[in-house]
């Protein structure tokens, strides 16, 4: 099926860009952002988190979550809580997508972009990008963040089980990259590892989002390509590279997954 873009109201906003392909819909708003807020089957329910209170505001001069997915910036301080409360520019891509445009920001001297791609095989391709406008470096990352419904739950892969080489039958050929570690977990202040909403398993580590409960976050250094979010009878997916020799932020964190009571 072809793809489909045109420009609707939306949450209170009077323009949005809704892209629809093979039954399924994406929107994002146009005055602010770049956001990306709505995502899930056409008359179905949204894979992402949209925050009502704040639907339809443009202008505030503090940072609101609106929800969706969004380019930030690590690690996480002030710089992550410039508003982009602003409009942001469109630009079609013809039978690709589009490309959202926001302010610059003044203060901190860069500009976001995403380039929303969705491809005849279904798969939905965005790139960000940070554009520095100050004429030096800036040592930021960036945070490509998505905002996920509630009553889900993650699903994260991990690499195959291999055991220590005391424990192998003896005769067995290893390899002395067995005895080094292949994984990190980094933990916050407010991380609990005895909740109950974490369940790490051999090859699958579970974080679910539970109504009413506390902040909790995890992070690592991620090297098996991609993590899910099990919503109801929607399975989102998400691709995520990794690179060997790059500098990732907080302790070498590639991807970090917080939740509370009202999102993952």
């Amino acid at each position: 099926m072809s793809l489909s873009l045109e420009i609707v109201p939306y949450g209170g906003w009077s323009k949005a860009v809704r892209i629809r392909r093979d039954g399924w819909e994406l929107v994002a708003p146009l005055e602010v952002g770049p956001r990306i807020l709505r995502f899930g089957p056409v008359d179905g329910p949204n894979i992402l988190f949209e925050n009502k209170e704040q639907l339809g505001n443009t202008g505030a001069k503090e940072w609101m979550i609106y929800g969706g997915h969004r380019l930030w910036t690590a690690p996480e301080n002030d710089q992550c809580y410039a508003p982009d409360n602003d409009r942001v520019s469109f630009e079609l891509l013809p039978e690709k997508g589009c490309r959202l445009t926001g302010e610059k920001s003044e203060k901190f001297g860069w500009q976001k972009s995403m380039e929303i791609l969705w491809n005849p095989d279904g798969l939905i391709q965005i790139e960000h990008r940070l554009m520095n406008s100050t004429g030096k470096a800036l040592a930021v990352s960036p945070w490509c963040l998505t905002v996920l419904n509630q009553d889900g739950a993650a699903l994260i892969p991990q690499p195959a089980y291999v055991p220590h080489p005391i424990d192998l039958p003896k005769g067995t050929k290893f390899s002395m990259d067995d005895y080094l570690p292949n994984r990190n977990l980094t933990l916050w202040k407010y991380t609990d590892l005895a909740d109950p909403r974490i369940q790490l398993g051999r090859s699958m580590w579970t974080l679910y989002q539970k109504k009413n409960a506390k902040a909790l976050k995890i992070g690592f250094r991620h090297t098996e390509g991609w993590i899910g979010y099990q919503l109801g009878k929607l399975f989102f997916a998400k691709w995520i590279s990794h690179e060997k020799d790059a500098t990732y932020p907080d302790r070498g964190c590639n991807t970090e997954l917080f939740t509370n009571g009202d999102i993952l």
